[in-house]
């Protein structure tokens, strides 16, 4: 009978840590995620993006007749990294939201239109320089 509450003691030792390890990583893929969103606000844009949407690292260009537009590559829903352009829709590859070539939302669950940039003219590459608002 004596080793019946050390035994129960190790049980939920064991039982605490086994429900500790999950939200441990859950956390530390939490803050992971936070500093990837919390970049640098200046993005390069190369000169030979080819007409219509592309996505060019952390934006999405859209290069038209009537130049360039830009927005942050990030759904609006959760944050996730948008790199798929399907005919003249931007796709979030995690929740299925869908935006326009101006950035409006087609299809949710996102809400919101894509955060835009503003761009100016990179004199030293002859592209453009894409900075958050």
């Amino acid at each position: 009978m004596p080793s019946d509450p050390s035994r129960r003691r190790w049980l939920k030792g064991a039982l605490g840590w086994v429900l500790a390890l999950p939200v441990a990583g859950a956390t530390l893929a939490l803050l992971r995620r936070t500093r990837s969103l919390q970049q640098p606000g200046v993005f390069p844009i190369p000169a030979d993006v080819p007409l219509g949407l592309s996505v060019v690292g952390e934006v999405i260009v859209n290069r038209g007749n009537a130049g360039l537009q830009a927005w942050q590559a990030r759904c609006t829903h959760l944050g996730c990294r948008l790199d798929r352009i399907e005919g003249q829709e931007i796709v979030c590859p995690c929740h299925g939201s869908r935006f326009r070539a101006d950035g409006s939302v087609v299809t949710g669950p996102a809400t919101e239109p894509l955060a835009p940039l503003d761009l100016e003219a990179d004199e030293q590459t002859g592209g453009w320089v894409a900075r958050v608002r």
